[in-house]
Formats: structure tokens, C-alpha cells, sequence
């Protein structure tokens, strides 16, 4: 099996393939295949193990090791299948242990978490340039950019009341984020570390909310608190319209699943997201920007 790092800055696995026929993951995923293919050589048999991508690169979302009864091991992604010898396995795996340097920040270096001011509690920064993000608007540009990659060419313009964000992809492989007069670019190698650093940026964002519930006996009071607020305030945008009762209920019970006591952290963020999507793709515009105020404002822990 070969391992490449292709000029978009993901990476490739196959054989006898060229082009895209091959199997691809993002440069950040190549030590979790690793992890995946060490535990499939290791297994002596029926064993499979299904690893979800971070970004649809290649055309799939998921790449799925099994090994049979008979011992067979089989690799399949991207409308592509393998099989393989453990021997095989085992080198593959090295391979991606040890993959070349390729310039690119740290994700901490590109998403930086800030003192909230007026809800902006995050920045974009590369090459001397920075905007500021509110964090659901840090949840569709992650969105939008992950939507992105598989792309030759992009152009969203993410509208909020009167705020607009512009990401941007040219079939040159560069990015390019635009807020007001502010202009930040990204090339291939940075984009993946962007994504993580959107990602974990907002989880930074929401465990200091939910640390701020403390651990005491009435944690769970200062949770019901934030839930309050979410369906009352939601009421309160929604008026009389018939739809917003209905939609408060939703958004509160999304709001129990991203700060609630001993939630997984990792889909504290996903599941964060994931309400932002819900708002901004299925809702009515007119209700967009007043719903993320709120958002802005009951997700982020008072300093």
C-alpha cells in the first residue's frame, strides 16, 4: 500500500490506483487510521472497526477495517476496497506514523479563544490578519469551510442580521475568509488545522460555561437556568407565531445535550454545531439573527 500527501494537502492510500481512486483522510487523521490499522493487525479474527472522517474529503465520510473469520483483512473508503496482508497492515500503519513535516500552525494558532466583548469570543488569524468570531457564527464558518474542501471551487457569503462572513475557495487551493475590510487567507496544508481549530475553539468556549456550573449541589440548578432562558427568550422572539413554541421545546432540549452534566465533551461542540446548522438551514431568516444573539449570549460564561 503507498501513503501521499496530495497537492490539496489531505492524504491518500492505495495500490495500483492513481489519480483520486484511493482511499483519503485529512493530513490531521493519518495517527487515528494508525491507531486503527495497529488494533485490526492485532485482533486475530472478526473484528471491524468503522472510523468516521473529520471532513467528507475523497467523497466518503468514513473508512471501515474488517477482518474476517479466515483472517482476510479488508480497507474500504471512498468506493474504494483493499485487502490486505497483516504484514501490510502493520507497514501501512508505520507509514502514517511517520509522515514528512509539513509546514502548518498549530490549530491553537489559527482559532484563538478571546475575553467575550459584545459575544465575539473567538478570532480567525493567519499571516498578520484576524477577525472576530460570536461562537455560532464560528459554528457555520466551520461548517462552511468543512463543505469546502471537497470542492475545486466555493463561495458563501454566511449572512446574520447585517453581519456578513465570506468564505471563499478558489481552484487554485487557497481560502480566503473575509469580515468587513478584514481578510484572512489560508492555503491546503493550513485548512485542516483551521477546522480542528474552529472546532476546539468552540468546545474551549462551552466547557468554560460548563465549568462555571461548578460541581456543588446546585449545579444543576445554574444548568435549568440556561434552559430557562433558552425557551422563555425563545418564546419571546417567536411571539405569537404558531411555529414557536414547538421550536423553543427543540431548541431547549438541544441546549440540555450540549450543557449538560456528564456529556462527553467532544460532542458538547458537534452537538453545538449541529443546533447552529438546524437554525440557520431550517428556520426562518427573519428569526435567525435574534435566535443568535441569544446563542451568543447564554453559551458563554460571564467573566
Amino acid at each position: 500500500m503507498y501513503v501521499k500527501i496530495r497537492q490539496d494537502g489531505s492524504l491518500g492510500i492505495g495500490r495500483g490506483t492513481e489519480g483520486d481512486a484511493e482511499i483519503t483522510m485529512g493530513f490531521g487523521e493519518a495517527h487515528m487510521i494508525a491507531a486503527a490499522l495497529e488494533k485490526l493487525a492485532q485482533t486475530a479474527r472478526n473484528h471491524k472497526q468503522t472510523y468516521l472522517k473529520t471532513t467528507n474529503v475523497g467523497g466518503g465520510n468514513k473508512i471501515d477495517f474488517v477482518r474476517a473469520d479466515d483472517g482476510t483483512i479488508t480497507i474500504s473508503g471512498d468506493k474504494q476496497t483493499y485487502t490486505c496482508t497483516e504484514p501490510e497492515i502493520r507497514e501501512l500503519a508505520t507509514k502514517l506514523r511517520h509522515l514528512p513535516q509539513i509546514e502548518v500552525a498549530p490549530s491553537s494558532d489559527y482559532v484563538k479563544k478571546t475575553t467575550p466583548n459584545n459575544g465575539m469570543c473567538l478570532m480567525v488569524t493567519n499571516g498578520g490578519q484576524s477577525f472576530s468570531l460570536r461562537l455560532p457564527e464560528a459554528a457555520l464558518l466551520k461548517t462552511a469551510i468543512r463543505s469546502s474542501i471537497d470542492s475545486r471551487y466555493y463561495d458563501e457569503t454566511i449572512a446574520i442580521g447585517q453581519r456578513k462572513i465570506i468564505a471563499s475557495r478558489t481552484s487554485d487551493l487557497k481560502w480566503q475568509l473575509r469580515s468587513g475590510e478584514n481578510i484572512v487567507k489560508f492555503t491546503a496544508f493550513e485548512i485542516e488545522a483551521l477546522v480542528a481549530g474552529l472546532h476546539n475553539g468552540i468546545l474551549d468556549v462551552l466547557m468554560d460555561l460548563v465549568k462555571s456550573f461548578g460541581s456543588d449541589d446546585i449545579s444543576d440548578i445554574r444548568v435549568k437556568s440556561v434552559l430557562q432562558r433558552i425557551e422563555q427568550d425563545t418564546m419571546k422572539i417567536f411571539g405569537e407565531d404558531k411555529d414557536g413554541k414547538s421550536i423553543a421545546k427543540e431548541l431547549t432540549k438541544r441546549t440540555r445535550s450540549i450543557i449538560g452534566i456528564g456529556e462527553f465533551a467532544d460532542e458538547r461542540a458537534d452537538r453545538f454545531i449541529e443546533m447552529c446548522k438546524y437554525v440557520y438551514g431550517k428556520l426562518d431568516t427573519n428569526w435567525v439573527e435574534a435566535i443568535f444573539d441569544l446563542f451568543a449570549k447564554a453559551f458563554v460564561a460571564d467573566t
